[in-house]
Order: structure tokens, then C-alpha cells, then sequence
């Protein structure tokens, strides 16, 4: 089952380092267009998702799950999800073919193992930007409003409530994600992530790389020099 949405050629630039660099040689771009046809059309993404009902205070965020109140502390997150009453949990994956490939390659060539990594890297961001696109165009519909993406460590959020995900919507058995004793996901293009929903917009909420604490360190941070 194909990706089916495209894998924006800057990103996979963007994850393999390429910061605002025009001069890529031709091998390159062909090596990257490439990966990228081999993983759109190998992929084999699925997701789940639940809505639960939260409540937001300074530093915590309770969601309300059926018999249990899950609790997280996180600053960053609660900014986020502020003036929220509801917050959609979701679990994707574009499926183990990446992995395949990238291992595929890593037998002749580190290089293009890492332009692989690059192009699954774009493509599950891909695949949740369309999912998410078409989930606020419903949510619109009924006069509600959504909240950027924020995942287990991201920020303040502490990773270890990967667990927390895993348990509330099964993921394992729903879409085929395993989870590591070190809280890695199988197939490793994977993400979790909450979103929150509102009656109104949040123009002040955290939107993307610059609302995290690595953003001055990290590689992979949008920066206003892409191309």
C-alpha cells in the first residue's frame, strides 16, 4: 500500500542536513528522488487515534480515559493545550519497509542508508501532516480547533509516557508498533503524539521547533533558512 502523499524533496534535504544548501550535486538529487519513490511506494502506513476529554492547568494535563485519569507534567505541553477540553491521542507508522531499506543500503553504502533514514523521516511527518490536515478540516466542520502536534519528548514531556500511548490505545495489536525496553518504536518511522482540541483558536500555543528546549542544538529544527 503506497504512501500515498508526497514527500517533500526540502525535507528529506532538511533531515539529511542540508540547512539552505542549493549546490547538492546531480548524484545526490538522483540518490534522494530515488529513496523517495522506494519508500512512498513501499510504505505500508497505518494509524490509530481516540479522543479523550483533558483538563489543563500551569503544569499538568489530566486526561480523562474511561476509568483512568493519566497525568502529565509538562509546561510546554499545557501551553500548548491551552483553553482545550478535548485532546486527540494518535499512534501512526509508515511500516517496516524503510527500515528494510535502509539496512538494504547500509550493506554498500553509509550514504545512502542515511538518505533513506532522511526520506522515511519525511515521510511519516507527510503522512501525519495529510492525516492531520483532513482531521481539523472535521473538527472545523463542528466549530472546534486544533492544536499543533506534541509528542513524548518533545519539550518538557517526558518520553517515558510512550508508555502511556502504547497502553490506552493498544497500539501494539491496533497497528503493529512495538515499543523497546529503551522506548524505541519498531518500525523506528513511527510517532506518537496528542493534539489538542478547543472551541477556540490558540495563536499563542506552541507551534513547532521553536517551542522546544533543543531547538537551538538540534540538526533536524525548521529554520527559517530552508529551501
Amino acid at each position: 500500500m503506497p504512501l500515498g502523499v508526497e514527500i517533500p524533496l526540502k525535507e528529506v534535504k532538511r533531515y539529511m542536513g542540508y540547512h539552505g544548501i542549493a549546490d547538492i550535486s546531480s548524484d545526490t538529487e538522483e540518490r534522494i528522488r530515488k529513496a523517495v519513490d522506494q519508500v512512498s511506494s513501499q510504505s505500508h502506513p497505518r494509524i490509530v487515534s481516540k479522543e479523550y476529554p483533558v483538563t489543563v492547568s500551569d503544569d499538568e494535563i489530566v486526561i480523562h480515559a474511561g476509568n483512568e485519569e493519566l497525568v502529565l507534567h509538562s509546561t510546554a505541553l499545557a501551553r500548548n493545550l491551552k483553553d482545550c477540553c478535548g485532546a486527540v491521542l494518535l499512534a501512526a507508522t509508515i511500516g517496516p519497509a524503510c527500515d528494510m531499506l535502509v539496512r538494504r543500503a547500509g550493506v554498500t553504502s553509509a550514504a545512502d542508508a542515511s538518505i533513506y533514514q532522511a526520506a522515511g523521516a519525511a515521510a511519516i511527518e507527510s503522512f501525519l501532516d495529510d492525516y492531520n490536515d483532513r482531521l481539523k478540516a472535521e473538527y472545523e466542520a463542528q466549530g472546534l480547533f486544533l492544536r499543533p502536534r506534541f509528542s513524548p519528548g518533545y519539550g518538557d514531556l517526558d518520553l517515558g509516557h510512550q508508555k502511556d500511548w502504547f497502553r490506552l490505545l493498544d497500539i501494539s495489536k491496533q497497528i503493529g508498533i512495538e515499543l523497546t525496553d529503551s522506548l524505541l518504536m519498531v518500525p523506528t518511522k513511527s510517532v506518537t503524539a496528542i493534539i489538542g482540541v478547543g472551541i477556540s483558536e490558540n495563536r499563542t500555543a506552541c507551534t513547532g521547533c521553536a517551542g522546544c528546549n533543543r531547538h537551538a542544538t538540534c540538526e533536524f529544527s525548521k529554520g527559517s533558512n530552508e529551501t
